[in-house]
């Protein structure tokens, strides 16, 4: 059975102007209110709650990410709510959120095995300490963090990192002038931009990913 657990967590993105808060946290209601939950109900899927992260506050400190100590405590808690429903035997469906959530998946994962990683998103979300001296938001910044290439702090979370082999990790999905596509390219197993996808066919792409 399917899990639904929403977790409206804004803490991993930069403000959209200074003083504001990212909206993104509002899209597991947005979505409820559409009816997404309601559908995937009817289809046998259950509720499995909501894992609220903490308040978001843009401060920036030099070899720190914006909302740290916030995203590293509801990443454990989301990996533990991810954890108690792979034990009930169901699938958890993580409805966020920005891209920082991939770290409580994968925290989750980790511990139990070896998981690949699909990583689907309109940028590579590859900004890192080695490349950028912008690091501070963890959702542009999630996929290099799963593969252990940012600060120990967020990469190497309770000694689990890296929390996936670079050779296990697909990136799918990004611009043509993707600023870190040629490092991610030489980092990850595969990576394939979206106007591949556009010029060969969802489907085409779903069996080299697989």
């Amino acid at each position: 059975m399917i899990a639904l657990v929403s977790a409206p967590s804004n803490l991993g993105l930069r403000p959209p102007r200074p003083t504001s808060v990212p909206g993104c946290a509002k899209a597991p209601e947005a979505l409820r209110e559409a009816g997404l939950f309601a559908r995937f109900a009817e289809l046998g899927a259950r509720d499995a709650g909501v894992v609220v992260p903490g308040r978001y506050a843009d401060e920036v400190l030099p070899g720190r990410l914006r909302n740290q100590d916030l995203i590293i405590e509801h990443a454990r808690r989301l990996a533990r709510r991810i954890t108690e429903i792979r034990g009930d035997g169901d699938a958890p469906l993580i409805v966020g959120g920005d891209c920082s959530l991939l770290i409580g998946a994968a925290l989750a994962l980790r511990p139990v095995g070896r998981f690949g990683l699909a990583h689907l998103d309109g940028h590579t979300d590859f900004r890192h300490p080695g490349n950028s001296t912008a690091c501070a938001s963890l959702a542009g910044e999630d996929l290099a963090a799963a593969i252990g290439r940012h600060w120990p702090t967020i990469a190497d979370i309770d000694g689990l990192g890296p929390y996936f082999r670079p050779s296990d990790v697909v990136h799918a999905g990004c611009r043509d002038d993707d600023e870190e596509m040629a490092e991610v390219s030489e980092a990850v197993d595969l990576t394939i931009p979206a106007s591949e996808i556009i010029r060969t066919g969802g489907a085409a792409v779903a069996e080299r990913i697989r």
